[in-house]
């Protein structure tokens, strides 16, 4: 049998040559952009010295915040300026928890990578950076050019670093150098007892973790870290960077006397991270024994939402496997509200003696619940002190002093510039000595000085009132 295919139309033809051409020219646009941002990054790396020299003679400093968007990013950056920095904080992509941030660049970022010229473009970010900063600031899970590995910072881009004589500090926020092996052997409670997905969340793999933190190490000014991260990074300087905002923040202290249940509120990102389930496992059981508790929690909502209902609640839930608070407990004890959590070691906490955290494991969750039920009369005074301990090491000009710490002991700045950090941090000082503790806030499961777990049953006792 002959079969005869029908020939194309004309336009058919024209729509097809037009899709190629587009193509080849797309491609060809492509070449050049890739060339001419290679070319302008050189140039940038060539020409920066002499522009940064010229701003710190001048005591001009500029610093650059990014481009991972953790929620504190532009807290950071505003800390900066309080040092007399030039400070911006950039992202390339925005969650829904927050946008604020000084530069956001997702629509821009969005567009050339539609169009095939993602890597030129963040070159050229990166070559305008390189002229316009001093200081680089990036947590370890990414840079302003797009890494092959993961959550690796751009090998390439932390060489134009260094040969443009950038001073570049490097956080963690968890995830980015979190490794499976080394959080396992610190003990019963950690960020991986309850994960069932290695290595979705975080970075895992020790050797390949443990060889990139000393490729930072050689190659950037200074490693920083807090908390639970320092684990990870045990040469990194140890540094709370996690500032808040107090002037958003109105204390809505625990109702005094209490009325009504004892309303919980949990906001967690993950919940096998957080624990979430030893404290609703808890709570129902005390259910069951005839207290009444509300529980409300909520997750991948905007901030505001959350911070709506901690102002709500009696008590806020943090976190209960990591051993270190997280920044939700900074947010509640801004609002007034007492903080049950896990912090693993006194040495993890600015001030330990001033913290106010409840402190539990999911081993003594119910113990501390019980004891909370039985002691709602304190609620309002262990709030009052969160909010005062947030005052007196959490807020902005906080963090602003501990960064020009960091800069005074590891940027080499000319004395101008080291002359009005120093101003800063003794009119920090002079403020937060102006900020009194609460009285009769201690309760017997502070971070300093924690009872061993088997005398807490006794002080929470174990029968409804």
């Amino acid at each position: 049998m002959w079969s005869i295919a029908k020939s194309p139309d004309r336009a058919a033809i024209v729509r097809y040559q037009l899709l190629v051409l587009k193509q080849r020219l797309l491609s060809l646009v492509g070449r050049c952009a890739t060339a001419l941002s290679r070319g302008i990054l050189k140039l940038a790396i060539l020409i920066a010295p002499g522009f940064g020299a010229v701003r710190l003679r001048r005591g001009r400093p500029r610093s650059l915040w990014g481009v991972t968007p953790i929620l504190t990013l532009e807290l950071k950056a505003r800390a900066d300026r309080a040092l007399g920095f030039r400070s911006t904080s950039l992202v390339y992509v925005t969650y829904v928890i927050t946008s604020r941030f000084d530069l956001d660049l997702h629509r821009s970022y969005a567009l050339a990578f539609r169009y095939g010229f993602g890597p030129a473009f963040q070159r050229l970010v990166l070559a305008w950076a390189l002229v316009r900063y001093d200081v680089f600031h990036f947590f370890a899970d990414r840079g302003l050019l797009d890494s092959t590995e993961r959550l690796q910072i751009n090998s390439e881009e932390l060489a134009a670093l260094r040969r443009a004589r950038k001073r570049v500090y490097i956080y963690a926020y968890g995830a980015d150098v979190r490794t499976r092996l080394a959080t396992l052997a610190l003990g019963k409670w950690n960020f991986c007892v309850d994960c069932t997905e290695p290595p979705k969340y975080c970075t895992c793999h020790d050797a390949e973790a443990q060889h990139y933190v000393s490729e930072l190490t050689r190659s950037v000014t200074a490693l920083v870290s807090l908390g639970d991260m320092l684990t990870y990074m045990p040469a990194a300087k140890h540094i709370n960077y996690w500032p808040l905002d107090l002037d958003r923040f109105n204390a809505v202290l625990p109702d005094a006397p209490p009325s009504g249940p004892l309303r919980i509120a949990h906001a967690p990102n993950h919940t096998h991270f957080k624990g979430s389930k030893y404290l609703e496992r808890t709570i129902d059981r005390l259910k069951v024994q005839g207290y009444d508790i509300e529980y409300c929690k909520v997750q991948g909502v905007p901030n505001s939402e959350v911070l709506a209902l901690f102002a709500q609640s009696d008590i806020v839930a943090d976190q209960f496997i990591g051993g270190a608070y997280g920044y939700t407990a900074l947010e509640a004890m801004a609002l007034g509200k007492p903080v049950l959590s896990y912090v693993r070691s006194p040495d993890l906490v600015e001030a330990p003696e001033e913290c106010p955290i409840i402190n539990a494991t999911p081993d003594e969750l119910e113990q501390a619940l019980l004891w909370v039920i039985r002691n709602r009369d304190s609620l309002r005074t262990i709030g009052e002190q969160g909010r005062r301990y947030v005052e007196r090491w959490h807020g902005i000009s906080s963090i602003a002093a501990r960064l020009g710490q960091l800069y005074r002991d590891t940027a080499n700045f000319p004395p101008g510039v080291v002359d009005r950090i120093r101003c800063q941090q003794e009119q920090e000082e002079a403020r937060r000595n102006a900020v009194p503790l609460v009285r009769n806030w201690q309760h017997p499961f502070q971070i300093a000085r924690q009872p061993a777990s088997e005398s807490l049953s006794a002080l929470a006792g174990t029968t409804p009132r």
